[in-house]
């Protein structure tokens, strides 16, 4: 009885195929928005988490919020937090836009050539590259430790600056002058994407240099290298604490970390992906209205035949469910092409956009799953309709 009312549903549905297509259309692009919608953002935000997470996921960023109160942290004052319980390091950072003068030179093709250009400087020391220092250079090396503790004249070059100043020639051990002052180059840095780009334009060198030689000021920005990431709820009270010795106020000051930033990334995401996908399932609506006022023409059309079924014995219970699987079955052919159309274009979005693709098998499932409940709903009406004819009734029509 089930397989001769599924075989009969789809004979009926395929004698008007252009109809058929139609109806579906709307639970194809329903379901289409919403998976390319939901993978894309799950893809954005995934990439988005990855870029914080490189920030450093056991850092703690200490930043002066009001040069009012104090015009920087110093040396001494960076050295408490050193000395705090769970802190590996203090990694400062400072930047100021330098003359930087390209010395000729006889060996390649700017021989002749003098290059004098205001580049921005910044001040770091090692645990700048602590994280990822092999995925962060093309070439050299990093700044050391010692190179920090030592004053040491070594800088590594951005990618930008490096291609402006050398096209595609290795300067590593050359010399170049920041504000009249000979400094060699070690390293040259990764073309960065991302949340990071500013060092492309860039020349890196350590922040002690940069304080007493090239006058670039006090400290307002520094991060803090927890130990790990469950010290960090400690780490980031101790620090308050720190600051407000320091500063001498519980303001002007602000310590923050890259979890919080990434939960606030994805509440934010999440919010813009719910309102989106409620917005795309509008479309699943119509289409399901789209399938009702199918099924209630297809009943009009065939009253004569639901006729001749019941009077032959057929219970009102088969022509119903007759109905229904033919409203399901639409809508669930709807529900696969329209998952199949929505993979389609998040992917080439991830092409176009650049970010990383991300998939997961229980979007589809809840797609799908929607999509059958909306036949099944949607459906109802017509089948009820259907069902409650009279034979007589529709025998004479």
């Amino acid at each position: 009885m089930l397989k001769d009312i599924v075989v009969m549903s789809f004979k009926n549905l395929g004698m008007n195929k252009m109809r058929t297509f139609l109806t579906t259309l709307g639970i194809i692009i329903g379901i289409a928005s919403i998976i390319a919608l939901i993978t894309i953002g799950q893809g954005v935000t995934s990439s988005v988490i990855q870029q914080l997470s490189g920030l450093g996921g056991n850092r703690v960023t200490v930043s002066l919020t009001d040069t009012r109160v104090i015009p920087g942290f110093t040396e001494e004052d960076m050295s408490r937090f050193e000395e705090l319980d769970n802190v590996e390091g203090v990694s400062p950072s400072l930047s100021a836009n330098k003359t930087l003068t390209l010395i000729p030179d006889e060996t390649h093709s700017l021989y002749d050539r003098v290059y004098n250009s205001a580049t921005r400087v910044i001040g770091i020391d090692n645990y700048y590259f602590d994280l990822s220092a092999s995925e962060m250079l093309m070439a050299g090396r990093e700044i050391y430790d010692y190179d920090v503790d030592n004053g040491s004249h070594v800088c590594v070059l951005g990618y930008e600056v490096w291609k402006n100043l050398y096209g595609n020639y290795d300067p590593i051990g050359e010399t170049i002058k920041i504000q009249s002052m000979d400094f060699t180059i070690v390293g040259i840095l990764n073309r960065l994407v991302g949340l990071e780009t500013t060092g492309n334009y860039s020349v890196l060198v350590p922040y002690t240099v940069a304080m007493r030689e090239l006058q670039m000021g006090l400290v307002r920005t520094f991060d803090v290298v927890v130990s790990s990431a469950d010290s960090i709820s400690i780490a980031v009270s101790q620090m308050n604490d720190l600051c407000a010795d320091i500063v001498g106020s519980t303001r002007g000051y602000s310590v923050s970390n890259q979890q919080e930033v990434m939960d606030i990334v994805v509440t934010i995401t999440d919010l813009i992906m719910g309102m989106l996908a409620g917005i795309a399932a509008i479309s699943l609506l119509v289409g399901g209205i789209g399938i009702m006022n199918m099924m209630l023409v297809s009943v009009s059309e065939r009253t004569a035949e639901i006729g001749l079924r019941k009077a032959l014995g057929a219970k009102p219970s088969v022509i119903m469910f007759q109905f229904i699987v033919e409203a399901i079955f639409i809508s669930l052919l709807g529900g696969v092409l329209g998952v199949a159309l929505g993979i389609t274009i998040a992917y080439l979005a991830a092409l176009l956009i650049g970010y990383e693709f991300s998939f997961q098998a229980t979007t589809v499932l809840l797609a799908v799953g929607f999509s059958a409940a909306v036949g099944l709903i949607f459906g109802i009406l017509p089948a009820r309709k259907a069902s409650k004819l009279s034979p007589i009734d529709a025998l004479r029509n």
